[in-house]
């Protein structure tokens, strides 16, 4: 079967949006937002995908917050007067000057110009509060638990941007009261919610737990909204010979249907690991709608094991790009309707 002009199709349709599809990814500092936003763009090309990072937005730079005691995380610490300005002007088709902060050195960078594409991704701390919420179309909250969290942002604030180990504990210890005032909130309103925690396979063992789960597997627990226009059905094969092997990795996936902020929600719970055959067929799927390999829209984070090919996150990655996917064939049909009426 010839896959491509599914996806040029995708792409033409897309180019030819008279306004932008606009995504909010939102979630504490070092939660791993970006990791969700470059899944979307690696699926599309960053010639439909433009991403917009909020931290711009802030007042104040690092030296300045010394002085003042402001948390970034208070959103009067932020233009977000602006922000809004800015998207509508992109709304309306216009190019606009994003503010740059520059993590190495702490300070704020030139501005650089940005013309509208057909799918915008705006990522930051307060990127789904209500003033932009009228001007989004799809959101995402990104929740790691405590201990997640801090694990993930020591080593990005340390390791990759230089930040001294003892400034950031108490300036972590700080933000903690400032987080759930001002930022937590936010996942109220989101598409999709999700949670990230230390990988909990063992508690389904009632005896000696004897997989091998690598510590770079998590467990995810993905909050989603259904979606009004659902894409092409995506079946997951597994392998239930395989599954009772004695060396098979150990792995989780359940669906429940529940209640979430008084909205119907499925929460889909994965842990684990998945096998080469689930992925290679679950590969060929995605490629028929998109064009593009999985192993693109993962990057370059895959581990590759003797019988490991997805972690549970990265699993995970794909559906939030493949619900994201169904959002926009529903902003898609509804430019046909509006054509049409015109017509």
């Amino acid at each position: 079967m010839n896959n491509q002009p599914a996806c040029v199709t995708l792409r033409s349709r897309l180019l030819q949006l008279p306004s932008p599809i606009i995504i909010g990814v939102s979630g504490d500092s070092g939660s791993g937002k970006t990791t969700y936003s470059n899944g979307i763009r690696r699926l599309l090309g960053d010639d439909i995908v433009k991403t917009i990072e909020l931290d711009g937005y802030h007042k104040e730079d690092r030296d300045q917050r010394l002085l003042s005691g402001r948390l970034p995380l208070d959103p009067d610490a932020n233009y977000l007067d602006l922000l809004e300005e800015h998207l509508r002007l992109l709304k309306q088709g216009k190019s606009i000057d994003v503010p740059i902060y520059n993590h190495g050195t702490g300070k704020f960078d030139s501005p650089r110009s940005l013309a509208p594409s057909p799918i915008i991704i705006i990522e930051g701390l307060h990127a789904l509060y209500p003033q932009l919420l009228p001007l989004l179309d799809f959101s995402i909250y990104v929740d790691p638990d405590h201990d997640v969290k801090w694990q993930w942002k020591y080593e990005r604030d340390v390791k990759k941007r230089g930040h001294r180990a003892e400034a950031l504990r108490e300036e972590m210890l700080k933000r903690e009261a400032a987080y759930k005032r001002w930022i937590d909130f936010q996942k109220t309103n989101a598409n999709i919610v999700i949670k990230i925690f230390h990988s909990r396979l063992q508690e389904f063992s009632r005896h000696e737990f004897t997989g091998q789960v690598p510590g770079w597997c998590y467990k995810v627990e993905l909050i989603v909204e259904p979606a009004s226009i659902p894409l092409p059905t995506l079946p997951l094969p597994f392998d239930f010979a395989a599954m009772l092997a004695a060396h098979q990795p150990p792995f989780m996936m359940a669906a429940v249907p529940c209640t979430y902020w008084g909205r119907p929600v499925t929460i889909i719970h994965i842990d684990g690991v998945l096998s080469q055959q689930t992925i290679a067929e679950l590969e060929a799927q995605i490629v028929a709608y998109t064009g593009i390999p999985v192993d693109e829209a993962l990057g370059s984070s895959i581990n590759p094991q003797e019988f490991e090919q997805v972690s549970a996150t990265q699993f995970a990655q794909l559906l939030v790009t493949w619900r994201f996917l169904e959002q926009v064939n529903y902003r898609l049909f509804e430019a046909i309707q509006k054509e049409e009426l015109k017509a």
